[in-house]
């Protein structure tokens, strides 16, 4: 968990402290000190709740039916359109940090990726370091950058305008922010956080860089499924609980 949120330095801090504090409680249940133990586990736990508390908002985007829905629609769309035009099309998932590129409707390759600092998050407006949400389009292709090879997506969209909007009146929105602009699928590693981009391994942006072409659709989903991920561990957690 703690390196799977490695974007929200709250929740990484918090589970580290946790994850430090479970090691000493083995130590000492291994040299049989059981005098300590019960500080110990009272200390990891209320690390672990920390992080539960900082996670809970990211999270339950993840849990929500409405929001699993949209975003399988959206994938479906994507590759259905790939399938029946005989196109390239990628669907980048955040929740499996997976970019994955379909030709006629079949898988041709995937790769790790990184995402924005709170790349959970759908983003919002400029500086939130938050990773956009929506069907896109490539519209520059650009063979040497800051980070490598980059493909420009057209970032903000129409949906994007109007969720920003419905944001700045809820009071959302950092009152002098704008909406932000120039995300990119670009190269630099995957280990590394973005602003907001989508980043790959140099090699593996190669790959994807040969297979895009300007109007090429990126579809950006938070999850398709949350079975087999971090969240299924923590419904577990939760119900034990």
């Amino acid at each position: 968990m703690t390196n799977y949120f490695n974007e929200n330095g709250s929740v990484r801090k918090s589970l580290a402290q946790a994850e430090i504090k479970l090691d000493v409680l083995e130590k000492l249940i291994g040299s049989e000190r059981y005098e300590p133990v019960g500080e110990c586990l009272s200390e990891a736990q209320d690390h672990i709740r920390k992080a539960e508390q900082s996670m809970a908002g990211v999270l339950s985007r993840y849990m929500d039916r409405r929001e699993l829905g949209r975003w399988r629609k959206w994938a479906d769309e994507t590759i259905s359109a790939s399938r029946t035009e005989g196109t390239v099309a990628v669907i980048v998932n955040k929740l499996e940090r997976k970019l994955t590129i379909y030709k006629k409707g079949m898988i041709v390759a995937s790769f790790d990726i990184a995402l924005g600092r709170y790349g959970l998050s759908d983003k919002l407006y400029s500086g939130d370091e938050a990773t956009p949400e929506g069907k896109y389009l490539i519209t520059r292709k650009i063979p040497s950058g800051s980070f490598y090879k980059a493909l420009l997506i057209n970032y903000p969209n129409d949906d994007d305008e109007q969720a920003f909007s419905l944001a700045k009146k809820k009071g959302l929105v950092p009152a002098h922010a704008g909406i932000g602009s120039y995300i990119e699928i670009h190269g630099g590693g995957k280990d590394n956080l973005t602003k907001g981009c989508v980043g790959l391994e140099d090699r593996d942006m190669d790959i994807v860089y040969k297979w895009a072409e300007v109007g090429t659709p990126v579809t950006i989903v938070g999850a398709i499924s949350v079975e087999n991920t971090i969240l299924s561990e923590v419904k577990k957690f939760d119900k034990n609980g």
